[in-house]
């Protein structure tokens, strides 16, 4: 080959399951059937998440981690990371090495060295080489500029009622509590890509009547948010944690809270986007701005929302960007970016799916609002 073996490659493999199957066993022994070969993770943690693997008699619903070597467990320092417990199986192309988990668990081992064939290779060489950007992109000029808008309305329409679909289940959750429906919806786009799922489920912990009750204690709001993210549990730090961590177990114990319980990501993404930057931000919010679902179902301009959000957090997030990791002065603010990103991905759909179960006809209010934002500005829209 004209290439040599390296982790994309291996985990190419595994996404498409590119190997002889027949016969799997572990460097120990023991018999191997892969259920779901799990989802191909591209930030911190194992390489492929929520697999189901059998190994022995015994189902695990677990993560799986690929590398080339068995070595590369211990000289990545899995071994003294919590976020690999959950491992179950170790996928590599060669080694000899018995690996184990944080917690001192044998991790098992599948190695692959004798079951990959030269077919996949030539797949995985002709898919890396020369690969375009998108699969159209030598045929979009092709098509009219009428039809590319059509699709385009079309593709947004389907977007909000996407969107609307999840409101729709929140309320059902909820019983009709249009509030905590929304307050979810805005939780999850401030843990948008990467920890959408983690504030999906803090915004379903507390309930938002109890964070109203607290409205004016910006400290309070942030100790349960904090502390309901399970990002309290650490040893006291300093005096803003340790007093963060005391009116959170006063707190929780008044209104029996439960901490989420799907795992937070840190790695891989830039200070600003750090979840603790994010929920100081969401604390900040739900103490500046008072009936703020009301102030959106008015359908403000970006002008007067921009006024909403012009709030700052708490100073100490001003020389923070985690618990851990103090940084120069800066303020973190709402940037303007972010305020575009919470109305399409928050704002305009709670909007459009609030006026469409009112039986509004004026629904065309929230997409011309849309078109009002101005496009996103990234790496991938910028090419």
């Amino acid at each position: 080959m004209s290439f040599s073996y390296s982790e994309d490659l291996l985990q190419f493999i595994w996404e498409f399951q590119l190997y002889n199957q027949d016969g799997l066993k572990t460097t120990e022994g023991d018999s191997i059937q892969i259920i779901k070969k799990g989802l191909l993770n591209t930030n911190s943690g194992p390489d492929f998440e929520n697999s189901i693997v059998k190994i022995g008699n015994q189902t695990f619903y677990r993560s799986i981690e690929i590398h080339k070597n068995t070595t590369e467990w211990s000289s990545h320092k899995r071994h003294e990371d919590v976020a690999y417990n959950n491992v179950i199986l170790h996928v590599c192309l060669e080694g000899s090495n018995h690996c184990l988990r944080q917690d001192g668990t044998v991790l098992k081992t599948l190695l692959l060295s004798n079951r990959i064939n030269e077919k996949a290779l030539k797949s995985y060489e002709l898919l890396t080489l020369e690969k375009p950007f998108v699969a159209c992109e030598g045929s979009i000029n092709q098509i009219s500029g009428f039809d590319v808008s059509s699709w385009l309305d079309r593709v947004g329409i389907e977007k909000l009622e996407a969107r609307s679909k999840s409101i729709k289940t929140y309320l059902g959750l909820f019983e009709g509590n249009w509030n905590q429906a929304f307050f979810i919806t805005l939780c999850k786009s401030f843990g948008m890509p990467i920890n959408s799922d983690a504030f999906e489920e803090l915004g379903k912990k507390p309930q938002f009547e109890i964070l109203q009750k607290h409205q004016n204690s910006l400290f309070q709001i942030e100790s349960l948010l904090f502390g309901t993210m399970g990002l309290l549990s650490a040893d006291k730090q300093d005096t803003y944690y340790s007093g963060l961590q005391n009116e959170y177990q006063f707190l929780k114990e008044k209104y029996k809270l439960k901490t989420v319980t799907t795992k937070i990501k840190m790695g891989r993404m830039r200070p600003m986007n750090l979840p603790h930057v994010k929920l100081s931000q969401l604390a900040a919010l739900i103490h500046y701005v008072l009936h703020f679902i009301s102030h959106i179902l008015q359908l403000p301009t970006t002008d007067e929302i921009k006024n909403l959000l012009s709030f700052e957090t708490s100073k100490y997030w001003e020389t923070h960007y985690s618990f851990k990791r103090e940084s120069t002065n800066k303020k973190k603010n709402i940037s303007k970016g972010f305020v575009n990103h919470l109305f399409l991905n928050a704002l305009v759909p709670f909007v459009f799916f609030y006026q469409k179960m009112k039986n509004h006809e004026n629904q065309d209010a929230a997409l011309s609002y849309l078109e009002s934002i101005p496009a996103e500005s990234n790496s991938i829209m910028n090419k």
